[in-house]
């Protein structure tokens, strides 16, 4: 009995300390969040956060830009959170799910769907038109950031996919722009006997092609309107199937292998992107002295559906738990209209949508800018492009066919077992 009761007190003990040890870790780890996101405030400043997420070239304009608000706003003090991109998409789940998000913060399209499908999850900016100038934006242009008849969001620009391809690789084979699918295996033939590939991109991209393929070949939405899968297993089989064929061929770098040094040293012959993406795959290889030329996607004759997509790039909204709505409204304003912000982002969004930003642009050569062309030649085609059903960018349905399609891809799994353990996936996540 004895021995019970010691043994029973040992465990006790034991997980006291655990408790306590736990309590410690998130206690310093609370304390080094606070030192990373908090900058001692002067007396009289109200304190606001802002959130956002991109590359070094992004986070050193914006910061800079803050900077200056807080000189032409002595008043309010504002604090940033930012990284790349990869895992920020979770961290805002947390964030926002604890109430915890930043006053002004950095969206996407699809977490309009995600956190405000009633209007209610982030602050409606109609509330707010005394400070942010909500005429500078077309109609349309709201409509994409209105849920419920709540202004929860402003595009900073429009965005959907190009294809940009090594000018001189193109040349050297003989070839030019591809217009329909044969042509990328015909491209691919080609330059695949010097081991090279057509195509790299990353695996949203390589799901966003996929889909302008079925929908080109089926003349039907992959999801519905809801967002809900309309594919059928054997629709995802066929669909397999070709993927594996554009991988086999040549015309698509798998996807864990793709990175894009391979784009800028020639291994990889083209890419396809956002256009907000422009300076990372275009301009970075003009720098180096290589002719890059603007292809658009591929279309299948006689197709019903485009299958390509069109959306707000990114967007800017404010928490619907700010405690100074006002000041979010200052600082959102600056972000998107204020002509020393406007300069220092220039197209690295894209074209912005602001008629004010684009004044402020048009002064210093937009019309020349890579984006600027790109935008317009995807102008041109606007009548056969889908506003973006949000499902498609989700990051559980897009791993859900990738890890999924693997099994396929390398021989580990039939064809039809593997479009079903999609088709299922998708529907648990979706």
């Amino acid at each position: 009995m004895k021995n019970k009761d010691h043994t029973k007190g040992l465990l006790i003990i034991l997980i006291i300390l655990l408790v306590f040890c736990t309590l410690l870790y998130i206690s310093q780890e609370n304390q080094k969040a606070e030192r990373s996101d908090t900058i001692a405030t002067r007396e009289g400043q109200n304190r606001i956060i802002l959130s956002w997420w991109g590359n070094d070239e992004r986070h050193k304009y914006t910061m800079e830009g803050v900077d200056h608000f807080m000189e032409e706003n002595p008043e309010i003090h504002v604090n940033c959170r930012y990284g790349e991109w990869n895992g920020f998409e979770k961290r805002m789940e947390v964030w926002t799910n604890s109430h915890n998000e930043a006053d002004v913060m950095q969206i996407n399209y699809a977490w309009l769907d995600t956190y405000s499908k009633d209007g209610t999850g982030y602050y409606d900016l109609n509330q707010l038109s005394e400070y942010i100038n909500l005429d500078a934006f077309s109609d349309k242009c709201k409509e994409y950031g209105t849920r419920n008849g709540h202004l929860n969001a402003l595009p900073i620009a429009m965005n959907s996919q190009v294809f940009y391809y090594n000018q001189d690789i193109l040349d050297q084979y003989g070839l030019s722009c591809p217009e329909n699918w044969d042509d990328l295996f015909e491209m691919a033939e080609v330059v695949s006997k010097d081991g090279k590939y057509l195509l790299g991109m990353s695996k949203k991209q390589v799901f966003m092609l996929l889909i302008a393929y079925y929908e080109q070949s089926t003349g039907k939405a992959m999801f519905n309107d809801d967002g809900k899968l309309a594919a059928s297993k054997d629709e995802i089989a066929e669909l397999l199937v070709f993927y594996k064929k554009m991988i086999d061929e040549h015309v698509l770098c798998p996807v864990d292998i793709f990175d894009n040094a391979m784009y800028q040293n020639g291994q990889v012959v083209g890419i396809m992107c956002w256009i907000s993406d422009t300076k990372k795959y275009r301009d970075a290889l003009e720098e180096k002295g290589v002719k890059v030329c603007l292809c658009l996607y591929p279309m299948m004759e006689g197709a019903k559906r485009s299958g390509w997509y069109i959306k707000p790039a990114t967007m800017w909204a404010i928490s619907a738990d700010t405690k100074s709505p006002k000041d979010a409204a200052v600082l959102l304003e600056y972000l998107l209209n204020d002509p020393y912000m406007v300069s220092l982002a220039g197209t690295e969004k894209g074209v912005p949508v602001s008629s004010k930003a684009v004044e402020v642009l048009s002064e210093n050569g937009l019309s020349e800018t890579n984006e600027y062309i790109a935008t317009e030649e995807i102008n041109k085609r606007a009548d056969e492009i889908n506003i973006i059903i949000p499902n498609i960018e989700k990051e559980a349905i897009i791993d859900a066919f990738k890890q999924n399609a693997d099994e396929y891809l390398y021989d580990r799994m039939d064809v039809d077992e593997c479009a079903g353990l999609i088709y299922d996936s998708i529907i648990e996540v979706q």
